[in-house]
Parts: C-alpha cells; structure tokens; sequence
C-alpha cells in the first residue's frame, strides 16, 4: 500500500498552488477580498512587499502570497485553510479529489470548511451517523471532539474533554433523569452502586446483563482524563493518540445512550 504524504510532496505542489491561484488574484472584488483577508491572517504587510510596476497594491500582495506558499509548506497549508470556508463547494471537493488521489495525509472535513487527518471513510462514516442520530448537545459536543482531534493541528486536551461532555449529555437522561447535570464520574457511581438498576441490549454472559461492560467503559473514558484530575498524583496533558481512541469510545457510549441500549429498568 502507497503510504500517506504528509505536509505537501512535490507530485501536488502543482495542484495545490493552482487551487490557490484560483482565489489570491485582484482579478475581481471577491478575490481581492480573499487576498487581504489572508494578507492579514497571515501578517503579511502591504508596506514591506515589493510592489510591481504599473500593478496594484493588491496584485503586488497575491504574488508576494503564491511565493511564499511555494517556498513553505506550511504556509500554503494554511492559506488553504483559510479559503476552504470562503469559496463554493464545488471547488472545495475538487481540493479534495486532489488530495485523495495524491495519497495526501490531509483530507477536507466533512463540513467542507477545514483540513483535517485522513481516517478510513467506514470509520468516519460510523462516527458521523452517531453525530447525526445524537443531534443537539451530544452531537454537538462530539463534532468537536472530532475535529479537534482530527485536526491538522490536533488539540488532544480540549478534545477527549468534549468527547466527554458528549458523552455526559447522551447518558444523562439514562441514567440520571431526575438530574441531567450529573458529570461522568457521577453517573459511573449511580451505576456502579446500584447496577441491578440498569440494563443493557446486549448480555455479556450467560449470568450478567452487560451493565458492567458499560460500565467499564465509562471508567476507562473518564480515569484516562489525566489532565483534569487533581490531588497528589501526577497529570499531563492527554496526546493525541489518546484523544482519537476517546473519540471513538465516547461515540460507541453516545450511540448507546441515544438509541436507548442502555437505560434504566
């Protein structure tokens, strides 16, 4: 199997500057716009470029931008994560038709207005039809969980947190009806304490009701937050590793709690 490409290999700089090309140009009033919205992203000052004869300030910036995106990776990067959420879908898939075909590591999310890591698309696929049974709080939550661990520029922490509080809002009305605030940890107690209480859809052998597989579940997501927990032990931020597997255990948690697998007797 061909590997990943990460960052941007010589066999799509082609491409991936031709679709910039497309939008950083004073060609119209759209683009104009999209070459100062990057400009000042990017801190790119008009008063420290080379301006060309007989060209405008403008013309002057979009070149100055097409140099520096084809003599820096991450600058061009960038620059497309900046326009995907200003230009047609249209042209947002056929970004994407060319990142897939070049075996890019890097894929347009689902919304069409990001960068994020390719993940197989079964697996993608199953996550996005919990986001999208769930809806409201817990789906939600989970997008975010999603994106920020599936960003280019992934943030673990903030993402098993959401991972969490999507899990949090799928369970409470399971488990804690009466008080829909509880935390996680909380729930796991109320279980815990009383799994006579509770059911599951599936058993987990031939004299348990599978409570207790949720329930393990739920303290393998919560006991691996590391970062929010105080006291005498040590914490570190979770990595990113840890954040995609929360992802994914926090969804199948979700799925249970909105389809009703799990609930009360």
């Amino acid at each position: 199997m061909e590997p990943m490409y990460y960052d941007v290999p010589a066999h799509l700089t082609h491409q991936l500057m031709t679709w910039i090309k497309t939008f950083v140009n004073d060609n119209n009033a759209t683009n104009t716009n999209h070459v100062r919205e990057v400009a000042n992203h990017m801190r790119f000052s008009y008063a420290e470029i080379p301006l060309y004869a007989n060209r405008t300030h403008d013309y002057s910036m979009a070149s100055y931008i097409e140099d520096r995106c084809e003599d820096n990776a991450e600058t061009l990067l960038q620059v497309i994560e900046l326009l995907l959420p200003r230009v047609h879908d249209s042209f947002t898939k056929r970004l994407e038709k060319d990142l897939r075909l070049g075996n890019s590591a890097y894929a347009v999310s689902s919304d069409l207005k990001r960068l994020e890591m390719r993940v197989t698309p079964a697996v993608k696929a199953q996550v996005e039809d919990v986001i999208s049974a769930a809806g409201g709080s817990a789906g939600g939550h989970l997008t975010n969980a999603w994106n920020e661990a599936y960003g280019r520029q992934p943030d673990p922490v903030k993402s098993y947190s959401e991972t969490i509080k999507a899990v949090e809002a799928a369970l409470a009305p399971r488990i804690t009806p009466q008080n829909p605030k509880q935390t996680l940890g909380t729930m796991i107690a109320d279980v815990r304490n009383a799994p006579q209480n509770f059911e599951f859809a599936m058993r987990d052998g031939q004299n348990s009701s599978g409570v207790h597989t949720v329930l393990a579940m739920m303290r393998q997501l919560w006991e691996g937050q590391t970062s929010r927990h105080g006291g005498t032990a040590p914490t570190r931020p979770e990595n990113v590793e840890e954040a995609k597997a929360a992802v994914h255990l926090g969804a199948t948690l979700v799925q249970w709690g909105v389809s009703g697998a799990l609930g009360r007797k």
